[in-house]
């Protein structure tokens, strides 16, 4: 039996209604009534009813250093982790792909447990990890001589960071190991084996073959794993506060104080417009000059 959608708009509506009310309740309702918190006054700590101020928390938000703080920290972690996780989990789905293959489906499955370990579980090993007393990574550094004595990494403004990036990275590369592994399985073998025969190495079959090919798969993986990376704050939240003097203090972060601990929904609903405004201009970047887009004759 074949349905038109003319026909039988009814039974489409119908279909499409419930999946409408779950993002209209979820997603669009919560982002326009954001947006109006931050014309008003709202605070739990503010009797009577809200009241339009206009403009006044956006002058006040772009009046504060430590919003455009945690707009550069938020772009150079974000940024510099979704590089790196592209570039390394591309380099393991390639290993995978044309070299490891007898043990490729274990491997793939090893390093996919990182994935599914939980961003609390992350933010512990993570301190742990770098603590200054008996962190592994100072062990290490003092063991092979790079550091005479500890240090207190975490305390460090440009260490706290790359401890972020670090932790941003390690975290994520398994999905895009994953999305890379995909694009690659989708290449024709008979490219391949027509460029091997071409005499092409395997350096430039990478530059001039699978890269191209996989592009928009890996801008996309890009693009998803910075999305994902600007609403996390559970590693800076727990790990180092947004400190050492707000070197980590991402707009997630700043967001969520400016809510739950100086009570000021209005001020956050503004912090989290802009915060909104900022992704998608970076979704739009990428979409406009990271796609290829390619024409059907």
């Amino acid at each position: 039996m074949l349905f038109r959608v003319k026909k039988d708009t009814w039974f489409f509506a119908a279909l499409i209604l419930p999946a409408a009310l779950v993002v209209g309740f979820l997603i669009l309702y919560p982002v326009i009534n954001g947006i109006y918190l931050s014309f008003t006054d709202a605070s739990p700590l503010r009797q009577g009813a809200l009241k339009f101020v206009g403009f006044e928390n956006y002058t006040y938000l772009f009046e504060e250093d430590v919003f455009y703080a945690s707009v550069f920290n938020t772009s150079y972690i974000v940024f510099v982790s979704s590089a790196l996780d592209v570039i390394m989990g591309f380099l393991i789905a390639l290993l995978l792909h044309f070299g490891v293959k007898r043990f490729a489906p274990l491997f793939r499955a090893l390093v996919f447990q990182v994935w599914v370990v939980p961003w609390i579980c992350v933010t512990i090993l993570w301190g742990w990890m770098f603590n200054k007393e008996y962190g592994l990574i100072n062990y290490l550094m003092t063991a092979t001589g790079i550091t005479e004595t500890n240090m207190d990494i975490l305390f460090d403004q440009t260490g706290a960071q790359w401890v972020m990036i670090a932790g941003f990275t390690w975290r994520s590369i398994p999905f895009l190991m994953v999305i890379a592994l995909a694009g690659l399985q989708s290449i024709s073998t008979e490219i391949i084996e027509a460029s091997e025969l071409d005499g092409a190495r395997f350096l430039s079959r990478i530059k001039h073959i699978i890269v191209p090919m996989i592009r928009n798969v890996l801008m996309v993986a890009l693009l998803l794993d910075s999305v994902r990376f600007f609403q996390e704050m559970t590693l800076p939240l727990l790990l180092t506060q947004g400190g050492p003097i707000n070197a980590t203090m991402v707009l997630s972060l700043f967001t969520y104080q400016l809510a739950f601990e100086n009570w000021d929904f209005a001020l956050a609903s503004a912090a989290g417009t802009v915060w909104l405004v900022f992704i998608v201009v970076v979704a739009w970047v990428v979409l406009r000059f990271g796609i290829r887009k390619e024409h059907v004759k």
